[in-house]
């Protein structure tokens, strides 16, 4: 099952193991996913700057300006989200992603353009100025965006988002001990 602690808690794990994972990888003469050389590397700025893009991208799914799937630039969001955070040592309980899910809905950011000027706040407030929580409250808020603008019967569950994401961890062989450690 795909929830977003589980998701979160394996980009945790693997920012946790990325030193080894490398060796390893190296060991055996592989070249090392994009991902784990950027948590090798730990620029939060860079993903920072990278969420930034990808949640203007979201914006553009949300107001039809962009045409690639909701579920792939939210799940897009919540990867580089999620990395940021490992890098800055953030715990699933220091996201606050529950109590952010129910604040999204008050935060005082109601329209696409009102959380086009939330981002462009947070990525220029750089990496030392931004809580890790944040990322997830804006978030939260483009997937309320979502819910209110899309039919019900046309809407993927928070789940379902999360889903797609899990399956494409599940084709990365060098993911395979990360997602066996993260249980349902």
């Amino acid at each position: 099952m795909a929830t977003p602690r589980r998701i979160y808690r394996i980009y945790h794990a693997l920012h946790a193991n990325a030193g080894e994972l490398s060796e390893f990888l190296t060991a055996k003469g592989e070249v090392l996913p994009g991902t784990v050389k950027m948590l090798l590397k730990g620029d939060a700025a860079k993903l920072l700057a990278r969420w930034g893009e990808e949640m203007e991208e979201l914006c553009g799914v949300l107001d039809r300006s962009h045409d690639d799937p909701y579920t792939m630039e939210s799940t897009q969001t919540f990867y580089w989200a999620s990395l940021f955070s490992a890098v800055r040592g953030a715990t699933w309980d220091d996201l606050k992603f529950d109590d952010n899910r129910r604040a999204a809905a008050n935060c005082g950011i109601a329209s696409i353009p009102e959380l086009k000027t939330a981002v462009q706040r947070v990525v220029a407030a750089g990496p030392d100025g931004v809580k890790p929580e944040k990322l997830f409250l804006l978030w939260n808020v483009a997937d309320l965006i979502y819910r209110r603008i899309t039919p019900v019967e046309d809407q993927f569950t928070l789940e379902q988002v999360l889903e797609c994401d899990l399956f494409e961890m599940t084709k990365r062989e060098y993911l395979k001990p990360i997602l066996a450690m993260i249980p349902n």
